[in-house]
């Protein structure tokens, strides 16, 4: 076979090896275990594969600088497609409070009027009293979300960390959960 098709092959395999393999990373954190170990089978047999190709090629043709570059750019695209396939899968669901010292009220309505389900309640900082605004959404909205809170308040404090566990209520971007 020639160092292209060569090439070609070593591309592919090694992308979807690390595509494989990102996805599985993903779905171990998210205790998906007999997933996982399935998904672990399929990305092991693709590693031996290419390994066993590379290396019987390398010794056969010498050390080739195309086959080593077509292994990293398919190792890069892998891990980026799978990135991509994650956020696709991905059902994450974050709390975010969010601090104005003025406008939170205005970050309320805009909130709820653009259907985000708003928690507020009353707090004390450093300057005094403020209000402390609560919401629950897809990981997917957050950016949605900032966009609309920094409009209206540059200075916002905005905070976020991903929830697990969640049951009941109202998640924007999900349907309402029993």
């Amino acid at each position: 076979m020639n160092i292209l098709l060569w090439s070609a092959l070593i591309f592919l395999s090694s992308m979807i090896q690390v595509l494989v393999g990102t996805v599985r990373l993903i779905l171990m954190v998210k205790n998906k275990k007999v997933l996982s170990v399935i998904i672990g089978f399929f990305e092991a047999l693709i590693y031996l594969s290419i390994i066993t190709t590379v290396i019987s090629q390398m010794v056969n043709a010498g050390t080739n600088i195309y086959l080593i570059l077509s292994y990293s750019a398919g190792f890069a695209l892998g891990l980026y497609i799978g990135m991509l396939i994650s956020q696709l899968i991905s059902k994450d669901i974050v709390s975010v409070n969010i601090i104005s010292k003025v406008l939170s009220g205005d970050i309320e309505d805009v909130l709820r009027e653009k259907g985000f389900g708003v928690t507020s309640y009353t707090g004390s900082g450093k300057d005094g009293k403020l209000k402390v605004l609560y919401v629950i959404c897809k990981k997917s909205n957050l950016n949605k979300l900032k966009t609309l809170v920094k409009k209206i308040d540059p200075k916002v404090l905005v905070s976020s960390h991903s929830l697990e566990g969640l049951s009941g209520g109202f998640v924007y971007g999900l349907k309402s959960r029993p």
